[in-house]
């Protein structure tokens, strides 16, 4: 069985745990289950690929210690449009960013990312695989949207700019259409939706693998629990059935 939690940022709200409650929850991660990366062999049992949204800098300052700290292995995922080649904000404006993005108009690209450089030291750790998140990070069931560009060039620019293969993408919102999905399976292995369910593989059905919301979390064992790991199994067999 595998698991894919979905984090965004640190902090309070709906988008966000604080760094104590993450911190506990990684710990707990780290005594009991195996982090994998995307197409890494899956040991028996239960295994953990966790997963972490946009980029924002508070990732590299705060949580990729933590993973350092606790030897877990994550999956960034990054809307490029939005990532900085440098910028001369202290780490202290950053996470002011960070904290209150998005505001009316947020500037692209924005300090509140990860600059580029910053995705150079994150992608060469054994720790971290970059997704593509997209350029802009819109909904995919947009009429206003290209989605052969936000799908090619994120991973263009990604491979140009870490010298890295990019294997996986991270629907924005988790929304997506058929037609999204069938252009999105031209350029990507491992592509992650939305959905409180677990994966049986890193081939799910229609090649989407679910990922479970983990902000704002309930208790730092979420959603290892046997309850929460027997609602797992009992709407994934739902979404089987239904060919979701």
């Amino acid at each position: 069985m595998l698991i894919a939690p979905l984090y965004h940022k640190i902090g309070s709200g709906k988008y966000a745990n604080s760094l104590e409650t993450l911190e506990q929850h990684l710990a707990y991660i780290a005594a009991h289950f195996s982090t994998v990366l995307p197409g890494e062999n899956l040991p028996k049992g239960t295994s953990v690929c966790l997963t972490f949204d946009d980029a924002f800098f508070d990732f590299y300052h705060l949580v990729f210690p933590l993973l350092q700290k606790y030897n877990l292995k994550a999956l960034l995922a990054v809307p490029t449009a939005y990532i900085p080649e440098s910028t001369d904000l202290s780490p202290m404006e950053r996470l002011e960013k960070v904290a209150s993005f998005p505001d009316k108009a947020p500037p692209i690209p924005s300090p509140a990312f990860c600059t580029w450089e910053e995705l150079q030291v994150l992608s060469q750790s054994p720790l971290i695989q970059i997704a593509s998140h997209s350029l802009h990070h819109r909904p995919f069931t947009s009429k206003h949207i290209n989605i052969e560009n936000e799908l090619f060039l994120s991973k263009k620019l990604l491979e140009e700019k870490l010298s890295t293969p990019i294997s996986s993408f991270v629907y924005p919102f988790g929304l997506f259409t058929q037609k999204a999905q069938t252009l999105a399976k031209k350029h990507y292995k491992y592509i992650f939706r939305i959905g409180s369910a677990h994966n049986i593989s890193w081939k799910n059905t229609n090649q989407l693998l679910y990922r479970i919301n983990a902000d704002e979390l309930p208790t730092t064992h979420f959603p290892f629990d046997p309850l929460s790991r027997w609602k797992l199994a009992t709407r994934f067999f739902l979404n089987t059935v239904r060919g979701r």
